[in-house]
This record gives structure tokens, sequence and C-alpha cells, in this order.
């Protein structure tokens, strides 16, 4: 993995990293001190087979930290004792200024340092020579740590030079934050004056990168001012610095004032892997041989310390081997469809088709990273697909996924500063598996600053802290942003603008030419060969989840009945969650939905592609051509929203309640481009800004002047729906009528009927009145009778609601 050297204004250090076994030389040393003098944090007991005759010298003195001596054992050559946690703390705390956390820090480690001194107290315990004997070996954390530290460094005296030197400071990235807070200590032991470090040479201090700085994104305040008081009395007293970090993203961006050397773990390979293998299985005879198991392309840097506690459970090496296998094995696909036959429509298919090209592209050297297109902000209602369609490029592209979400990530930590501990470690996953995506759900839960509530402070502090996280990768190659909204216009300003995420993709339920296909993906394997057009029309207007539920229920029903499912399954399902229309409501609702096509054709501005009949009313899908976003096209585009209900009026003498209700109606989404008209876009009587559309209806009620203003609007827009619809009533009523009979109209049956519309010739005026209302008796209609109709989702490339990102 390569570690992004644009974060900080100094490359990478060189450290001299070579081929040759030396480095093993400096892991057995870093393993036979950590083991002599019994450092609870690296080391861990278990049972051999039976007692040998040539136990080391370790094996002895670890078991007589065990009885209790704690921290007096001394190492086998005569170096003096390692220093505790407390020494350490009680030297320094003179000379530095301490926090809660240090305090607490102090307070606990005294506390271990008095519960040893308990042991002495009790009498010894003789050991039984026939029992088995107990044997000390690293933990998986402290395993990785030293073996990825010795191959850095190579030598002892390689790594004084690199992390002893006066004044300096160095960033060591470890791309696997799991392992952090060992590697951490395991410097700290290190950097004593004993055997690996010369006496006489500076010791540094070590600091989690994260807790080095403040992550504010104050502009005004000074990178040095923010620093944490222990590094800020190294730098005063030319003490080096070592800092830990999974990966330089994650760094807070006042360090790069102090330009640290920036040094990167090596990433485990198979020789580490050996090397563990045989400290962990002293009695196997060349352990390491079973690594042959392993394919030669095996990803072990993906390893995790979780993996090797999992393995090395097992006392034989070749089941350690194969669980790691197991581990380390591309998911089970099972031949499933992939992102080209997922239905998506055009306009998000080729950003995302582009995105998985680029991906190959790079990792076949083809093209530089910066080429490479991303940061893709997936929006849409509830059900659309926006997870899975980041799995499916990820699967395209042949690199896996890390997810997270301020729900998930708040799981690991109540406070904000949890969220962002947990967030910044999914970064630094996804900077370990690069190339990978890290895909953020729900990403309008962070909020908006633009938005004060009482949760201001919090918002703030999150939402800068995922700036600093998107920012800190953007240089980081192989780590590709995508996240996913139901609401785009809740996300902050800042998460959306380019750089960040440099498209907005837009998902919808499934249009009428995508539906066969909706459906054929969620019953795959099955019906690969069954014409789906039918089923597809009972479907129309579902989420690709509604989808997924009929496909489910009617499985169900297939195992019932012991068989195999069936297309007979499906539209049994669908129409027991959609019940036909009542006959009486059936030509009501379909006046209505032809209403909204002739009146979208005569005045040009969306061009009909689907009308059908569903259990719960009706839905037009129309593709909306709102080009210059001048005020004719908005009010024809109103129009077209109140046609439906102009409609029922002219056919029936008065509306019903289908036109409202909901939040996606039309009168609602009729109102808030009204409301858009007036208030945010400059197109009313005032020039003035007001806020954003949904704001301002939140308040409609308590501004009289302006919802009379709106209501103007709404009027003028049914009046002139009625208008069109009066002078063009025959070609009304054979739409509504064919659609009657057949259910759902598209295709070359559709276009004909709409041929048929002529253009609106006479401009509306303001203030004209509307042409008198009359019933046609020709035609059955309601009494009393109301429909639920659930009208157009409109499908259009260019949206007028969305406020500019």
């Amino acid at each position: 993995m390569t570690q992004p050297s644009t974060s900080f204004s100094t490359p990478p250090a060189t450290i001299p990293v070579t081929d040759t076994p030396d480095w093993t030389v400096l892991a057995a040393r870093l393993r036979h001190s950590l083991i002599s003098q019994a450092a609870s944090w690296a080391v861990t007991a278990y049972t051999a087979s039976g007692p040998t005759e040539d136990d080391d010298a370790e094996v002895s003195v670890a078991t007589a930290t065990d009885a209790g001596n704690g921290d007096k054992a001394t190492v086998d050559t005569g170096s003096p004792r390692d220093t505790t946690l407390a020494d350490t703390a009680r030297s320094s705390a003179h000379n530095d200024s301490w926090d809660l956390d240090d305090l607490l820090d102090l307070v606990e480690a005294e506390a271990d340092v008095a519960m040893s001194g308990f042991a002495d107290a009790l009498p010894p315990v003789l050991e039984d020579t026939r029992a088995p004997r107990r044997r000390y070996r690293l933990r998986p954390e402290a395993a990785l740590a030293v073996v990825r530290v010795a191959r850095t460094f190579g030598s002892a005296e390689a790594m004084v030079r690199a992390l002893g030197a006066p004044g300096a400071v160095t960033l060591i990235t470890t791309a696997d934050p799991a392992i952090d807070a060992h590697l951490i200590q395991l410097i700290e032991h290190v950097a004593q004056p004993h055997a690996l470090w010369p006496r006489g040479a500076a010791i540094p201090v070590v600091l989690s990168a994260e807790k080095a700085a403040s992550s504010k994104l104050d502009s005004t305040e000074p990178a040095v001012s923010r620093l944490c008081g222990s590094l800020r009395l190294a730098l005063e007293t030319r003490r080096p610095t070592v800092l830990i970090a999974p990966a330089a993203g994650t760094a807070p961006k006042a360090l790069r004032a102090l330009q640290p050397e920036m040094v990167a773990l090596a990433p485990l390979d198979r020789e580490m892997l050996a090397q563990i293998l045989g400290d962990a299985y002293p009695e196997a005879e060349a352990p390491g041989t079973a690594l042959t198991a392993l394919p030669a392309n095996a990803p072990l840097a993906r390893l995790t310390p979780g993996d090797l506690l999992l393995a090395l459970r097992w006392p034989d090496p070749k089941r350690a081997v194969t669980t790691l296998a197991a581990a380390l094995a591309p998911e089970e696909t099972e031949n499933r469809p992939g992102l080209a036959e997922f239905p998506l429509p055009d306009q998000v298919r080729g950003p995302l088709e582009q995105l998985v090209e680029d991906l190959r592209a790079w990792q076949a050297g083809e093209i530089p990273w910066r080429d490479v297109s991303r940061g893709l902000l997936l929006a849409g209602p509830p059900g659309t697909g926006k997870t899975e369609v980041a799995r499916l490029v990820a699967r395209e592209a042949g690199i896996s996924v890390v997810a997270g979400s301020v729900a998930t990530w708040q799981a690991q930590g109540e406070r904000a500063s949890g969220i962002v501990k947990a967030m910044k470690e999914s970064f630094a996953k996804a900077a370990t598996q690069a190339p990978c995506i890290v895909f953020i759900d729900e990403v309008d839960a962070f909020g908006d600053r633009d938005r004060r509530d009482h949760n201001s402070s919090w918002t703030e502090y999150v939402v800068a802290a995922l700036l600093e996280c998107l920012d800190g990768y953007a240089g980081l190659e192989g780590v590709v942003p995508m996240a996913a909204t139901n609401h785009v216009n809740k996300v902050d300003a800042a998460i959306r603008r380019p750089g960040r995420f440099d498209r907005v993709l837009r998902l919808g339920h499934p249009a009428v030419d995508l539906m066969p296909q909706a459906i054929r993906w969620q019953v795959w394997p099955d019906l690969s060969d069954v014409d789906l057009t039918a089923i597809a029309a009972q479907a129309a207007g579902m989420s690709g989840a509604d989808v997924a539920g009929v496909v489910r229920a009617a499985r169900a029903m297939a195992r019932r009945a012991r068989r195999p499912l069936s297309v007979e399954d499906l539209s049994a399902t669908l129409a027991e969650i959609r019940p036909s229309i009542p006959e009486a409501v059936r030509w009501q609702v379909a006046m209505h939905e032809a209403g909204h096509a002739v009146v979208g054709a005569a005045t040009g501005v969306a061009t009909p592609r689907m009308l059908a009949l569903q259990g719960d009313g009706g839905v037009t899908h129309a593709e909306r051509h709102v080009i210059h976003q001048r005020r004719s096209e908005l009010a024809a585009a109103l129009a077209v929203d109140m046609a439906g209900r102009a409609a029922e009026r002219l056919a029936f003498g008065e509306a019903s309640a289908g036109a409202g209700g909901a939040a996606d109606s039309d009168l609602a989404r009729a109102t808030t481009m009204a409301i858009a008209l007036e208030c945010s876009w400059g197109l009313g009587e005032r020039l003035s800004w007001l806020g954003d559309p949904e704001t301002i209806a939140a308040r409609l009620r308590l501004d009289p002047p302006l919802a009379a203003r709106v209501e103007d609007h709404l009027r003028q827009a049914e009046e002139r729906a009625l208008r069109i619809l009066q002078a063009q009533t025959p070609v009304l009523e054979a739409i509504a009528t064919a659609l009657r009979d057949k259910a759902m109209l598209t295709g070359p049956v559709l276009d004909e009927l709409i041929s048929r519309v002529r253009p609106e010739t006479v401009p509306p005026t303001r203030g004209e009145e509307a042409p008198e209302i009359q019933k046609t008796p020709d035609q059955p209609g309601p009494e009393g009778e109301r429909a639920d109709n659930r009208d157009t989702d409109w499908s259009a490339p260019y949206r007028p609601l969305d406020r500019a990102a």
C-alpha cells in the first residue's frame, strides 16, 4: 500500500530495508526482550505438549514473573530492568503538562504495580516437572508489530538513527489501527537504555498522532497552538518525537507544520508470517513450510490481529495456515449478475461504468491515480439500491468495500469523539485494503452546518472530522470515497463540493423500461427465459426493495406448493398487495393520468413514456424537458402537475383527493415549485431569496401574503391545464379509454395516441378566467368515489428543484 506523500511537506524517510535475513535478527532480539521483560501487553502463556530438557532462559524468567515477580524480572544479559508505564509517567510528570487521561493512566499504572506487590507475600508454587510445561509467546498484535518494525528498519542501529535524532519528528503509518497502541508500547519498550537502545542516545516521546494535536478546523488558530502538551515539551527540549497513525490521512492537519519524516511500516509478507509461525510453534519442525498451502498471490497484508488470533489457536501450524487461507479467500459470488444486469438509468450507469474502467486501468498501470474518476454521491429514496450499487462497482473493479455510517460509528462510542475515532478507523481500514471503496451510508445524518439548532456544536465537530478524512485521503492512491443519501438537500455543502464528491447520481424507482430488469435481478436464477413484461406492468411504480419483498413472498408461496417459482406466483402475490381498482374508480384514475399525458405533450415540457393503473391508483412516467429553467418552462411544468386534477374536473365536474395527500403527490410537488418561484428562484413578484423551498414550506401558513401568491400560481396552472384539455377532449378520452381497458400504455401504442395531441398555440395570460367546466355525459363517473392516485415519477436528467452544490 502506498502512503500519501502529499499530506505533509516532506517525502517519506528512506529506511534501509534489505532482502537479506538480517532483519530476522532484530525481530528475534525484540521478541526475546519482550518475553524476558515479561511485558504483559505483549506476552501470553500457553501449555506445551510436555516438558523439555533444555528450556531457554526466557521461559524460566517469564515463569518467575508469572509467579508474581512482575517487573522485577531482569534480562539474562544483566541489563537494567524495563521501565514500567508508571516509572515513565513519574519521571515525566514534573516536566510536562498532563490532562485527565494522562492522570488516569498514571493511577492505573500505580495500581497495577501495587497489586503485583501482593504476590511477594504468597508462598512460591513449586513446579511439577511431570506437568505440561508453560511456554510464552507474543500476542498477535505484538507479533505483527515486532516483525513489521524489524522488516522496516532492518537493524537496531538503523532504528536508533531513524527515531533517535534530536529534534526529529517521525510519523510512522501502520495501515492497521489494530496495532497502533501495541506499536507505541513496543517503541517505548525498545527506547530504554538496554541492549537495543544504546546509553546516551536520545529517548523519543511516542504519541498517537490523533492525540498529538487537535482536529478542530479553525483556520484562525495557529497550528502550533493545537499541539498537545507532551509534543510541545518535546519540541522545546529537542527530544525526538515518534507519532503513530494508521495512515497519514488520519493525522490532524496541525501536524503538517512539523514537517515530519514519513515512515510507512512494511506490510506483512510471507517471510514475516513464517517468522510469526516459527515463534508460535517452536516444537514443530519447520512450521514456515506450511505456508505453501497459501496461494502465491494471497494478500497477506490484509491479515489482521484477529485473523492471527483465530488461526494460532490451533496447536498445528498446518491447521493455522488453513484458517488463514480461509480468511484471505475472496468472497463467493456464485456467478451472480453484475453491474451490467442491475437496473439503472443511463445517466447513472455511465459514471459508474467509467469509474470501474478507470480503476481497472489504474491497477494495470495505464493511467495515473489523478485521472481516476471518484467521489460519487448516490441520492434517492429508500429502496433504490444505493448500497448495492457500491458493492457492484467494487466487485466489477475487483476491489473491496469498507462501509460505515453515523449509526454504526456511534455504536462504537456514544460521544462525538467516539464517532470520529470509529470513522477514522474505517478510513484507515480502507487504506489498508487499497484499492478499496470507503462507502458512507446516510451521509445526510452528519447534518448541515448551515442549519443552526441545539446540535450545532456536534454537527460542526463531526462534519469537520469527515472533511478532514476526505481531504486526508484525497492523495492516497487506491481509496475511493462513495456515499449515499435519501435527502441530498440536507447534506452539508462542503461535503458535496467538487474534490470530495464530484458528482451526484440520482437513483429512483425503476421506470417502466427498467422494471422487467429489476424483477429479473430479484428472481435470479429463476425465470431466466420468461417474459416478465406483464408482471412489470403490475409492479409499475414499486421500488427495488418493494420488488424484492414481492419476490420473497412469491418464493414462499411456491415452497408451500412444493414447486419452482413461476410467473403465476409473482402475479398472485402482486394481486394480494395491489388488489384491482374498483370499476367505479378505474375510469376516474384513467382520466387523471391521461390528463397529465395530454398537457405534458401539448406544452412540450414532458414526453409520456408509460401510463399504468395500479391497485392503489395510477402512475405516469414521463421525460421532462425543463432545459433553461425560465419562468415559461416552469409555469408549463406546474400545469402538468395540476393536469390530473383538471382532467377530473373536466370529466366529472369536481376533483377527487387523488392529487394530494403524500409528500410526492401532485399538489405537494406543485406547491414546492410555486414556493421556489416566489422565494428561491426570483421568478415571482419579488427578487429576494428567503431560503430553500422545503424550509419556506414549513412556515407557509404563517405568512398569508406568501400563501396567497403560491395559491395564485397553482390556480393559474390548473386553469391553463383545463383550457388545454377542454380544447382536446377527444384525445383525452381516447387515451383514458385505452388505459382503462389495457391497464398499461407504453411503447408504440402510447406514442400513437400522444401523436394526436396538438401543441398549445395560445400563450396563457395572467388573470385569465378559467373556461366553463362541462361534464362529459357519455362516460361513467364515480358518484362520491375517491381515488388515491399516486402520480408521476418524472424521469428528468435536469432537475430545477435541486439546490446548487
